[in-house]
């Protein structure tokens, strides 16, 4: 059984696309890939954290695709995973999902997600 921060790298990861902890994206990453936050705690606390889905593209289509593909896997009542000793339900934060710009680059897109995190211990 995995631990609380395997269980959401095995969440993210399961898009089909690279994934790392937005703190160690390896130099070499090529878009596309999926960034998210580790963050974790306890029972009884709501963690408020975000993913970034990133593509290089002149056009929106192929991320929106994606983004898609993730908002179904949360649903709308969210998604519950199973670690050793606990589950985390994951939920949609609010806002949901932005489109963001990088200023150095006009080909790169990028989703924004806002999510909610209740650990059950």
């Amino acid at each position: 059984m995995m631990n609380k921060q395997q269980t959401l790298h095995s969440f993210w990861t399961g898009f089909g696309i690279p994934a790392y902890d937005e703190t160690s994206v390896p130099d070499d990453a090529k878009l596309p890939y999926i960034t998210y936050e580790a963050a974790v705690d306890n029972f009884g606390y709501m963690v408020s954290c975000s993913a970034s889905l990133w593509y290089r593209s002149a056009s929106w289509a192929g991320i929106t695709e994606k983004a898609y593909e993730i908002d179904e896997r949360i649903g709308r009542g969210g998604v519950i995973l199973d670690y050793e000793g606990g589950a985390v339900w994951l939920s949609k934060g609010s806002p949901w999902q932005m489109r963001m710009n990088d200023p150095d680059d006009d080909m790169v897109r990028r989703i924004l997600f806002n999510l909610n995190a209740e650990y059950f211990d």
